[in-house]
């Protein structure tokens, strides 16, 4: 994403400023069928989109259409079972709960597990290949101040039901707007981990609880002192920025597994398509690699911090 609105190609690939609708030819042995990389529509989906976008351009003879930032869970939905788009990650978590058939629990012990059953669900009902997971997610997060825990012991999620069951209010939370009353959000949680309501609403009134516009202005809240507990995402580029914050245990597994996996349309599905996409695991390999290109990338731009990423590391 360099000089608005213009496209430069050196070996391959191909740097873009303007988003969507630029074409880019790769190198490699592929068939030269056109292949649309799509993402959904906030920063880190942008920048996987690119690292999508990359590896075919550098792997592949594929016609790339760039259409990163498509739209939500219901536009690349449809998207991608229609065929308007091609390519892209997603998060297992996402596909599960966001996309049809759609399900209201995920009651799954370990990433595994959940892996097989959206692949095989997913493959039989659309035109696509549930590709490779990643080893690390990007799910909701609990995080708190060292400041506010030091002595406590308190490590989990479940730990903080404790500590607030026996009556402790000290810890003011702080979360974005909407999230309290989500079906995956602060409220369900507290049910969920068997908060006592009488407990919750002496701490509500003892610690107002902060309602922000953002996750990331939770997550600013925390690290400034005007709150000391956050709900936000695990690789929010802030956290590379703060000291001293803890992410809680998720004990419990309220949130399901978050691993990004790829998704392909099996029209385009070559063995070279297939395998460039299966890269991203090995070229992204834990939540702190991801937090650093999602700070990278708010500083160059997101195609522009994917292809330094996968070129400093020999990935293309």
């Amino acid at each position: 994403m360099l000089a608005a609105g213009g496209t430069t190609a050196v070996a391959g690939c191909t740097t873009i400023t303007g988003g969507g609708d630029t074409t880019s030819t790769g190198g490699g042995d592929s068939g030269s069928s056109s292949i649309v990389v799509g993402s959904k529509g906030y920063a880190e989906q942008v920048t996987l989109g690119y690292v999508a976008y990359e590896l075919l351009a550098n792997t592949t003879n594929a016609t790339l259409v760039d259409e990163t930032g498509f739209g939500g869970n219901a536009a690349i939905s449809e998207a991608y079972r229609t065929g308007n788009v091609h390519a892209y990650y997603d998060y297992m978590g996402s596909l599960w709960s966001s996309h049809p058939p759609k399900h209201d629990s995920a009651d799954f012990d370990t990433p595994d597990a959940q892996y097989d059953a959206l692949k095989s669900e997913m493959e039989s009902e659309h035109p696509i290949r549930i590709l490779d997971r990643a080893d690390w997610q990007n799910t909701w997060a609990v995080f708190v101040a060292e400041r506010a825990v030091e002595g406590t012991g308190i490590q989990s999620i479940s730990d903080l039901a404790a500590h607030v069951n026996s009556r402790n209010y000290d810890i003011r939370p702080a979360f974005g707007d909407g999230f309290r009353s989500r079906s995956d959000g602060l409220d369900a949680l507290l049910d969920y981990y068997e908060f006592d309501p009488e407990r919750v609403t002496a701490w509500a009134s003892e610690r107002e609880f902060l309602e922000t516009a953002s996750a990331q202005a939770a997550g600013t809240a925390v690290d400034e002192g005007y709150a000391d507990l956050g709900f936000g995402y695990s690789t929010s580029a802030w956290l590379t920025d703060v000291d001293n914050v803890r992410v809680l245990d998720d004990d419990r597994n309220f949130w399901p597994f978050f691993h990004p996996v790829g998704v392909v349309h099996e029209d385009v599905a070559t063995d070279a398509v297939v395998a460039a996409l299966n890269t991203m695991p090995d070229a992204i390999p834990d939540a702190e690699t991801m937090q650093a290109l999602n700070s990278r990338a708010a500083a160059s731009g997101n195609q522009q911090a994917a292809a330094d990423h996968l070129q400093n590391n020999d990935f293309i």
